[in-house]
């Protein structure tokens, strides 16, 4: 019987050496960097009917020229809700609007809440709260990659409570 037990402490110890460690945490905006783009800013292409009817906020958006997701993006938030927000990205080389998810759905919340975190030089997104009505109301990690295309990188439950979520880094 005790050599029976050794042998399985033994697999389990083994076990655990070759598990990848999961108190590493979400990803952070320093892993991902991006170079800003400083050239001149493109006019906004609005394209859809949808577009040109926030015409003055995709303009306003491009006049501020405030770069603030993965080097060349403006992220807009368009709200759609009392707590909802659909949020785009506006290239600021090309001027090409990138429709994304809706996210919604959070409950407790601080006065700087905000359900779209980004950084200028880095290439990751989080977007907080439910994505399009669905799933885990939390924080959604992503990767803008070439084209305005994003990755998901790792998911949060916050159980729609951002007061006491882990702080974004």
């Amino acid at each position: 019987m005790n050599s029976l037990l050794c042998a399985v402490a033994a697999a389990i110890a083994l076990a655990s050496l070759t598990m990848p460690a999961h108190a590493e945490g979400p990803p952070k905006f320093a892993d991902h960097p991006a170079r800003v783009y400083a050239g001149k800013v493109a006019k906004p292409r609005l394209v859809t009917p949808d577009l040109r009817a926030r015409r003055e906020t995709f303009l306003a958006a491009a006049d501020d020229g405030k770069i603030d997701a993965a080097g060349r993006y403006i992220a807009v938030k368009l709200p759609c809700g009392s707590s909802c927000v659909a949020p785009t990205l506006l290239d600021e080389r090309t001027g090409k609007i990138i429709e994304l998810f809706t996210v919604s759905g959070w409950h407790e919340v601080s006065d700087d809440f905000d359900p779209v975190v980004s950084r200028a030089n880095s290439r990751m997104i989080v977007f907080r709260g439910a994505r399009n009505e669905k799933g885990i109301v939390g924080n959604h990690f992503y990767l803008i990659e070439d084209g305005g295309k994003l990755k998901h990188l790792h998911t949060q439950d916050t159980q729609a409570n951002f007061e006491t979520s882990p702080k974004i880094r």
